[in-house]
């Protein structure tokens, strides 16, 4: 089974997890009222790799010459980080700016381990690359559905993982081990599309010191592993079904959930980290590497989205030519074509990794895009708002829409251009108010990362010295630090 069908991705979801939601357990994720619209849309993901026109970008032969997920495939090249890209690029243009859950964060978690495990196996004498790759092949020869589980519930954020109280929980650990495995005890929050994937892929999510070496773990298990329990995120969606009133959120359910490990087996051969503890923050940092290149890609998509929307409300209200809308769109373009460049620009600037035939996304560009989506997103709403107008926040349902005894007034006086059905004005609204919301404006600040955490990179990152010759150069200050770009200069003036 090298290459699934959306059909039989949700069978397989039948296999006994346990999952809350609303405070019930769920008996099948797939029949639930908010959990299967989570589920339909990671099968996304299996439609578009099945479709004629996507197949060829989605599925590759690996080494055995078998037709699998590309996304299985170990990152190489620049050439696969930019199809890694458009395969995200893509989900995200049929799944309104948002990627499919089906092979996105635990697919990148993967690609980080690959990258890392090799670096742990060379200082310790470990043989995690080896539990990685087959791991890869499994993955590859099953096709199945992968999340991440890395953020930890943290507790109290003053305290170090093992100094936590009343309970050293806070963090996944190491309580015991065995010949066969190890068994870990904790939780970890915020975990996208968990209760709806086949596989959880969990990473350390920061730095550990060697007193916090028991939490410096990381492994795999598939999501219905005794012991394991999802309480999944109360829903936005509010109306299953009425596309009209929430065209994306009745779509879209992250079922972001509290993951749960109450004592859970891990076997030996799926275990990628054991108490390593300095390679732990390098695994947290690969990681955000290649997710911050999947984050830019969907927001690039989404920002097309949420542009589109302004320009066609500003054509609804006939004021497209006024000069301060003009003035908004032209921010909105540039905006959504920055961000889609420079994450084009991580791939086509990716790093090789030292005695290695890996390569991963650039850092600093990685970084820079998904800090700068997210720091100019309330912007970007704002502005869509103000084109809209107060309409967006008053607009009557879609019951009252296609009631007989109101739908004439709608239809008469919520009209705006002339030749602009009323109903497609109102169908733009409700799109308007679903970009806009809170929800969106919370998840694209904390989503893939914090922005602390990338100005925190951008700045170790950051090439200080070259800067300060820059300003020395042009000071003549002569003290000796050259930098090699600037140091084999000719003087200017010129002394001619």
């Amino acid at each position: 089974m090298a290459v699934r069908t959306a059909e039989q991705y949700l069978k397989s979801l039948k296999d006994g997890r346990v999952v809350y939601c609303l405070g019930e357990k769920v008996k099948d994720v797939t029949e639930h009222p908010f959990l299967k619209i989570c589920a339909n849309w990671c099968a996304a993901y299996y439609v578009l790799a099945q479709d004629p026109n996507y197949r060829d970008l989605f599925t590759a032969k690996n080494e055995e010459g078998e037709l699998v997920s590309f996304n299985f495939l170990p990152i190489k090249t620049q050439q696969d980080l930019l199809r890694r890209r458009e395969t995200v690029l893509a989900l995200a243009r049929m799944c309104f700016g948002k990627p499919s859950g089906a092979q996105f964060t635990g697919v990148d978690g993967l690609n980080a381990l690959t990258v890392v495990s090799k670096r742990v196996d060379k200082e310790c004498g470990t043989n995690y690359a080896k539990n990685v790759e087959s791991y890869r092949k499994y993955m590859q020869k099953s096709d199945l559905t992968i999340a991440l589980g890395m953020t930890d519930v943290k507790g109290d954020r003053s305290l170090r993982p093992s100094q936590q109280k009343p309970h050293q929980d806070y963090y996944v650990r190491i309580v015991d081990e065995r010949s066969d495995g190890i068994i870990v005890r904790g939780a970890k929050a915020h975990i996208s599309h968990a209760p709806c994937n086949n596989e959880i892929l969990v990473l350390p999510c920061r730095a550990m010191r060697e007193d916090d070496k028991d939490y410096a773990v990381s492994f795999a298990i598939p999501a219905n592993t005794k012991n394991v329990t999802m309480i999944s995120s109360e829903p936005e969606v509010k109306e299953p079904g009425n596309v009209l009133d929430y065209p994306i959120g009745a779509s879209i359910y992250l079922a972001d959930c509290l993951l749960v490990f109450d004592d859970v087996f891990v076997p030996k051969d799926r275990i990628f980290l054991k108490r390593e503890w300095p390679f732990a923050g390098q695994i947290a940092y690969m990681f955000g590497n290649f997710h911050r290149l999947s984050a830019e890609s969907y927001k690039a998509i989404e920002l097309e989205y949420l542009t589109g929307a302004a320009a066609l409300m500003a054509e609804y209200n006939g004021i497209e030519r006024a000069s301060h809308v003009v003035e908004k769109l032209t921010w909105l373009t540039m905006y959504t074509e920055t961000v889609r460049i420079l994450g084009q620009a991580a791939c086509e600037h990716c790093v090789s990794e030292p005695d290695s035939d890996l390569v991963y996304p650039n850092p600093m560009y990685a970084n820079i895009a998904k800090y700068f989506f997210a720091d100019n997103f309330h912007q970007a709403t704002k502005i869509l708002q103000d084109i809209g107008g107060g309409i967006i926040g008053t607009l009557p349902s879609s019951k009252d829409f296609f009631n007989q005894d109101t739908q004439g007034l709608i239809d008469k006086y919520l009209g705006g251009k002339a030749g602009i059905p009323t109903e497609h004005r109102v169908r733009l609204i409700r799109l308007i108010r679903d970009l806009t919301s809170a929800y969106e404006d919370v998840l694209t600040i904390h989503a893939e990362g914090s922005m602390a955490a990338q100005k925190l990179s951008i700045y170790e990152l950051a090439d200080l010295q070259k800067y300060k010759a820059v300003a020395k150069r042009a000071a003549r200050i002569k003290d000796g630090k050259d930098h090699p770009q600037y140091s084999l200069l000719p003087e200017f003036p010129p002394k001619l």
